[in-house]
């Protein structure tokens, strides 16, 4: 793996032996995450052949440090990602985001026509899908709105308590503890932002595109991911046996495995585009 530091971003590139593939793959992490949750992912698609990239966004470790973590917007994150790959010159990439970054990365594909594909990931949904969280969780809507103003603009982290309620849940118990560490604070604005819906045209995301579901997942509910695949017109894909994370979850190579193969059917099916 070789890090890349782009002013005040990492990148996190990983190297195929033989690149197999025509077009890299770009990660985005979801909301308090970083690059090291996706690392079986990126081991698994660059040995698979292709060049993959993770981005760490803005106040991320190991990204620099965000005085004003607590403001930053989607659009922040939105012009995070557009900035790496316009410095990499990989707008041909195929955009990978989980959680919240699957909302960034529908975001995203909406600017670059040039982008192969849009997987989503246990996304968070735009505007025109309702949001649903299981249990009254931390990011739900009515506690956002609720909270807004209380909170001082402090970055927020959940408990690990939370966490175990909400997105650890299916992460065997030995191994909880280690995966929540992987997690930094997050503006409480993009929760707010979300809970108030994003903007989402999904005319203007030309691309294949496939949403995964999960049916143990607290955060994201499978049935809203089903409504936020109708939204997007997209393929889907629904397992039983993974709830938010699922690249860190038992099993997790059948999920690299479908994205792979979806991947390698839906991208090489594109005809090339006239130039003039």
């Amino acid at each position: 793996m070789l890090r890349i530091k782009i002013s005040n971003l990492a990148v996190d590139k990983y190297q195929p032996g033989n690149i197999k593939h025509s077009y890299p793959l770009l990660f985005i992490h979801g909301a308090g995450g970083n690059s090291r949750y996706l690392e079986n992912y990126l081991h698994f698609f660059s040995g698979a052949g292709w060049m993959s990239y993770a981005v760490n966004l803005r106040g991320h470790y190991p990204s620099d440090r965000e005085a004003a973590l607590a403001q930053v917007k989607i659009e922040d994150y939105v012009s995070d990602v557009e900035r790496v790959m316009q410095y990499l010159e990989i707008e041909n990439c195929a955009l990978i985001g989980h959680s919240l970054g699957g909302l960034i990365a529908q975001k995203t594909a909406m600017r670059f026509s040039s982008v192969k594909a849009l997987v989503t990931i246990a996304s968070a949904p735009p505007l025109g899908v309702p949001l649903e969280m299981k249990n009254n969780l931390p990011y739900s809507g009515t506690i956002m709105k609720s909270v807004w103003g209380l909170m001082n603009l402090k970055p927020i982290k959940l408990s690990f308590f939370m966490a175990e309620k909400s997105f650890l849940n299916n992460i065997e118990p030995s191994e909880r503890e280690r995966v929540f560490s992987m997690f930094v604070p997050e503006s409480l604005m993009i929760g707010y932002q979300v809970a108030q819906g994003v903007f989402v045209d999904p005319d203007k995301i030309a691309c294949p595109k496939l949403v995964i579901g999960c049916l143990l997942d607290q955060m994201a509910p499978e049935s809203m991911e089903q409504k936020l695949a109708a939204f997007l017109r997209a393929d889907y894909i629904a397992y039983e046996q993974f709830a938010h994370l699922p690249m860190l979850e038992k099993g997790w190579e059948r999920s690299a495995e479908d994205i792979g193969e979806w991947l390698k059917k839906k991208v090489l099916a594109q005809k090339p585009k006239q130039k003039g």
